[in-house]
This record gives C-alpha cells, sequence and structure tokens, in this order.
C-alpha cells in the first residue's frame, strides 16, 4: 500500500508555493490597511472613542501630540512591515518566486519611506512641520498651521513633486492645527 505524503513530491512543491504565496499576498493586504489606517486615523479614533474626542489629537495643552505619535506609530508598523518581509526573504523554505516577491515589497517599501522623509524634510527645511502619506498614485500632505495660502500650497506641492514624481493633481495638501 503506498501513501502520498505532502513533504515530498509535486504535491509538496505545490502545496509550498500555494502557502508562500498566501503568505506574501497576507503581508501586501496587512501593509496596506496599516497604511490605509494611518492616513485615516482621526476618522478611525472618532469613531473608536466613546465621548467623540481624539485622544491623537489633543494638541498643545499638554496632551499627545498628534505629530509626534504618528510619527511614532509608522516608524513601529514600518519596522514590522520590514520584519515580516525580510522574515520571508530569508526563509529557506519559501520558494523563489515568494523570495522574489518579498524582495520586491521590500525594495517598494523601503523607497516609499525614503521619500516619505525626504518631503517632510524639505518641508521642515521650508518652515513646516507636516506628515506625508505616500502610495503609488497619491500623496497627501498633511501641515502643521492655522491654514495655508495659494502660495503655501503651490510651494508644498512642487516640493512633493520634486521627490515623488507624481502630478500636481495627485497631491493633496491640507492644514491640521
Amino acid at each position: 500500500m503506498r501513501f502520498a505524503s505532502f513533504s515530498s513530491g509535486v504535491t509538496g512543491v505545490r502545496l509550498w508555493k500555494r502557502v508562500n504565496w498566501r503568505a506574501i499576498l497576507y503581508l501586501v493586504v496587512l501593509g496596506l490597511l496599516l497604511y490605509y489606517v494611518g492616513s485615516n486615523w482621526s476618522r478611525f479614533a472618532l469613531f473608536f472613542s466613546e465621548d467623540g474626542a481624539v485622544p491623537a489629537t489633543a494638541g498643545h495643552d499638554g496632551g499627545t501630540d498628534f505629530f509626534i505619535e504618528f510619527r511614532l506609530d509608522r516608524e513601529k508598523t514600518h519596522k514590522e512591515q520590514v520584519d515580516m518581509i525580510k522574515a520571508v526573504m530569508n526563509d529557506s523554505k519559501a520558494s523563489k518566486e515568494a523570495r522574489d516577491a518579498a524582495h520586491a515589497q521590500y525594495l517598494f517599501l523601503v523607497d516609499t519611506m525614503g521619500k516619505e522623509l525626504k518631503v517632510e524634510g524639505l518641508l521642515k527645511a521650508k518652515g513646516w512641520d507636516s506628515l506625508v502619506f505616500l502610495s503609488p498614485d497619491a500623496c497627501t500632505v498633511a501641515v502643521r498651521a492655522e491654514s495655508l495660502g495659494e502660495r503655501d500650497v503651490a510651494q508644498i506641492g512642487e516640493a512633493v513633486k520634486k521627490v515623488t514624481k507624481l502630478g500636481l493633481e495627485k497631491i493633496t495638501v491640507f492644514s491640521c492645527p
């Protein structure tokens, strides 16, 4: 009598490929979900707060500063994403396709993080404290200011365009007191 084994033969290879692709897919979906929640944090905080107050935007009255807290959360999330992707890249049991896909995701994530930091640095040099949320087809910039004039928005848009190579129509700028 002959028994099939999942650890050997064609069945085992197919199973590993299926598992690896699912792991990559889950990592990508998790990364996109974390990015979406991070870029829409104020809406989520309002939804889950009992009194309608957003704890992360308590402001300058001794409460938590939204910009600082968001940067810390973003750094933690990016580190977790990089660690998960590196785990797949370094997994000797993962298929070559899975490792290549993880490597591509790693390069994309590092490139995105670098561009976000570069735009924030450029804007800081021009006197604006900002948070930059970059996706493949759009960029949103939150600037710490009571309001922004047309000239300010134009300067910010040009700085973002220079780094990200996105068209101005794909760049959103808003003030966040």
